[in-house]
């Protein structure tokens, strides 16, 4: 842990010996993507009331279930994935959501603690400020229902007007339960976007983390990214097509900065060092 806290400082203290202003430049460009992400989600439903999008477009209830039927072949990957729920599964799903939170600043520190990775820093922030952005952008554009709300909600059969649905912290509910708390409760229900299920940004920034070259290997990042699909479709939060979107918006951005522009030096699984050429063919 010393050892760890340590390169951290050194990390730290390397960079500060740069001229001030231009890291604190770059290090605000390279938060630019991700500040605007938050200005979005925080100001989610003041945004969609001022703009009009609530009378534009409505959320939207079938267009992922019917997508999801075509992936799983007539069945919904979700039903089929939580079919048997257990603790053990609980615990095993509520794992990688709950470290999804800390997850990009844990993997920026470990970049400024890194000697190797240290100048990757303002390249990862890019692309996931971005992957971000355009997700809650895509939110707020087509606002669609986790499989929660589409699997729970119950109409009036007079009005059409929703008269019931289930909690929004889904499967997770089952672990507030069993652990006699309302954690799972109070993170969802503090949430300003209620209707973000697409693209799934819980696997997008796994996949952030695998597509910028992960800390351990390529191997547990692709095994991140498996999990939090897996997580998404037991616990009833997302859709198949959630997580698949997730997943190709990460990579999108992360071959826009590699083949197209970056401010930064792009940090890319498919690139072996910034002075060869991308290991993809074009």
């Amino acid at each position: 842990m010393e050892r760890v806290l340590g390169s951290l400082s050194s990390g730290l203290d390397s960079m500060r010996s740069k001229p001030s202003r231009v890291y604190f430049f770059n290090l605000l460009l390279s938060l630019s993507p991700f500040l605007g992400y938050l200005l979005v989600f925080k100001n989610y439903i003041m945004l969609r009331e001022a703009t009009g999008m609530n009378q534009i477009t409505s959320v939207s209830t079938e267009t992922l279930p019917a997508i999801d039927r075509i992936i799983g072949l007539g069945h919904l990957p979700h039903k089929v994935v939580s079919a048997y729920t257990s603790p053990f599964l609980d615990i095993l799903a509520a794992i990688p959501y709950l470290f999804h939170f800390p997850l990009p600043l844990v993997f920026a520190g470990y970049l400024i603690a890194s000697k190797r990775r240290r100048r990757d820093l303002f390249g990862f922030l890019w692309c996931a400020g971005w992957v971000n952005f355009i997700g809650v952008i895509i939110q707020f554009i087509f606002p669609c229902a986790p499989p929660w709300f589409v699997d729970t909600a119950v109409y009036s059969e007079l009005d059409g007007h929703l008269v019931h649905v289930g909690n929004n912290e889904a499967g997770f509910q089952r672990l507030d339960e069993l652990m006699g708390s309302q954690m799972f409760h109070n993170i969802y229900g503090a949430s300003p976007v209620k209707f973000g299920a697409m693209p799934s940004l819980h696997v997008a920034w796994p996949a952030v983390i695998l597509f910028c070259k992960p800390w351990v290997s390529t191997r547990v990042g692709v095994f991140h990214v498996a999990w939090l699909v897996w997580a998404a479709l037991y616990s009833n939060h997302h859709f198949a097509i959630d997580a698949i979107a997730g997943i190709l918006l990460a990579l999108v951005v992360n071959l826009a900065m590699l083949r197209i522009w970056s401010p930064f030096p792009p940090v890319s699984l498919f690139r072996k060092d910034e002075d060869e050429r991308p290991v993809l063919p074009m």
